[in-house]
């Protein structure tokens, strides 16, 4: 069974759409079996760029977030990106169900290497690669402190 992350209520990927109603509202997921983080989300109108393509600035959004998870999965901290980088392949349509992934590379120190894509209907989008931080301790904690967690959330610092 894959478990859940919580949520950052005004997060425009995670949040709540009763605090910000632009949010995307993603549950992020962690497969244990796989090492991965996944996502999934169907763009609407709001998120086009034009011609019916997803705007690529939110489909690199939610590639930052879920490399982001997969980060904190290794580092055993809330991490902040560092460096992204993004590979377009094939147009995001609007309305079309994508499925994000995430996963980690390798570690040193603080810092966490990640890849991450963006599929649909069995076709890459796009690709990415990024480099994480781990926050300092009490930041992490007070990000903890103003997240949503149910029953089944991973609490990445207790790891």
């Amino acid at each position: 069974m894959a478990r859940t992350f919580p949520r950052y209520p005004s997060c425009p990927v995670c949040g709540d759409p009763a605090v910000n109603p632009a949010a995307m509202a993603v549950t992020w997921a962690w497969d244990e079996a796989a090492g991965r983080v996944f996502g999934v989300f169907t763009p609407g109108d709001r998120h086009a760029g034009y011609a019916q393509r997803m705007h690529g600035g939110l489909l690199t959004t939610l590639l930052d977030e879920c490399m982001a998870w997969a980060a904190a999965m290794v580092a055993g901290s809330y991490c902040t990106t560092g460096d992204l980088q993004v590979r377009f392949k094939i147009p995001a349509r609007i309305g079309e169900e994508l499925t994000v992934a995430g996963w980690s590379e390798t570690s040193w120190g603080p810092y966490v290497r990640t890849r991450g894509k963006v599929t649909a209907n069995g076709a890459t989008l796009a690709t990415a690669s990024a480099t994480f931080a781990a926050m300092p301790r009490a930041e992490a904690l007070a990000l903890r402190a103003a997240l949503t967690f149910t029953e089944h959330d991973i609490d990445v610092l207790a790891r």
